[in-house]
């Protein structure tokens, strides 16, 4: 059971950027793009499939994230306050949903199809 998520930060402001420090931290050779979204405050929310990492773009810091198995519902960790100023990177699982609190962007990075 994993019990916190790994958060890592990146001052970048451009995709690209932020592209490279998940490549650093995320073994995906394949991904080539972030999509960009500003989820529901309130509800559960799973990412797309093959998501390799979000990010939480807390650099306003008009929100924060909170990240609970989907099985079990255990709370993980999350991404808030104490990461003003900041993107954050966090490797993703597929066993984790997320929920929002305020106004937030996160971002998907999908590993796209080898074909």
């Amino acid at each position: 059971m994993d019990k916190a998520a790994k958060k890592v930060r990146t001052e970048s402001s451009s995709d690209s950027g932020i592209l490279e420090e998940c490549k650093k931290e995320v073994t995906c050779d394949l991904c080539d793009r972030i999509n960009w979204t500003t989820p529901s405050k309130g509800v559960q929310t799973t990412p797309p499939p093959r998501t390799v990492a979000i990010v939480v773009d807390v650099v306003q810091n008009r929100g924060a994230i909170r990240i609970f198995q989907k099985e079990s519902g255990e709370y993980v960790d999350g991404v808030g306050t104490e990461e003003e100023g900041f993107r954050i990177i966090i490797p993703w699982r597929d066993t984790w949903r997320f929920r929002a609190s305020g106004v937030v962007e996160v971002g998907y990075i999908i590993a796209k199809d080898a074909d």
